[in-house]
C-alpha cells in the first residue's frame, strides 16, 4: 500500500478515538516502515542495504510492542501497533518488491502473487481497491474531530491523490505521471 493509505487505515482502525498526541503517534507508526525509502530517495541511495528491513521487521516491532506493553507506555504501544498493522497490510501486497519481514531471524521473503502497484500482479485491481479503502478510512476518521485533524486529513487526501495519479499513469498508461 502507499504510505498515505497506511496512515488512513491505521487511523481508522486504531487511532480514530485517540487523543491528539496519540493520533499523531499512530500516524508516525504508519509512516515508519516506509521511512527508509523516503530518506533513501533524498539521500540518493546512501542508506545501508538492510535499513528498510530494519523498519519492516515483525520481530523487532514485536519486541518494541512487548516492552512497551510491559512498561505501560501507551504511546510506544500505539507506535508499535501502528507499524505492525502497516507491515501486516504490506505482506500480501508486495510481489517482486517483497520485504524481509522476519529479519533478523531469517532472510526469507513472502513473494505475494498480488501487488498494490504492479500491473503484472493484479496491480490495477488491487491499487484501485486501495483507493476505495483509503476513501472509506478517511470517511471513518472524519467524524467528530477538531479542525487540525480535519486539515491533516485533507492534506493526507491531497497527498494520496498525487500518489494515485502516479499509480494510474503507471499501471493504466505505462507512463510516469508523478509530480516529483
Amino acid at each position: 500500500m502507499n504510505t498515505p493509505a497506511h496512515i488512513a487505515v491505521n487511523l481508522a482502525l486504531i487511532g480514530r478515538r485517540a487523543s491528539p498526541v496519540h493520533w499523531w503517534v499512530v500516524v508516525a507508526g504508519a509512516i515508519l516502515p516506509d521511512a527508509a525509502y523516503f530518506v533513501d530517495h533524498f539521500a540518493r541511495g546512501a542508506l545501508p542495504e538492510r535499513t528498510a528491513d530494519l523498519f519492516n521487521s515483525v520481530p523487532l516491532w514485536g519486541l518494541v510492542l512487548l516492552v512497551a506493553s510491559l512498561s505501560g507506555t501507551r504511546w510506544a504501544v500505539l507506535l508499535a501497533a501502528s507499524a505492525l498493522l502497516h507491515i501486516a497490510a504490506d505482506i500480501p501486497l508486495h510481489a517482486g518488491d517483497a520485504h524481509l519481514h522476519f529479519w533478523p531471524l531469517t532472510d526469507w521473503r513472502f513473494v505475494s502473487p498480488v501487488s498494490f502497484w504492479d500491473a503484472d500482479h493484479h496491480g490495477r485491481l488491487v491499487g484501485t481497491l486501495e483507493g476505495v479503502i483509503f476513501a472509506l478510512a478517511v470517511a471513518a476518521c472524519w467524524g467528530p474531530v477538531g479542525r487540525w485533524r480535519r486539515a491533516a486529513l485533507v492534506l493526507l487526501s491531497l497527498t494520496y491523490l498525487a500518489a494515485f495519479v502516479h499509480f494510474v499513469g503507471h499501471v493504466w498508461a505505462g507512463e510516469h505521471w508523478a509530480i516529483w
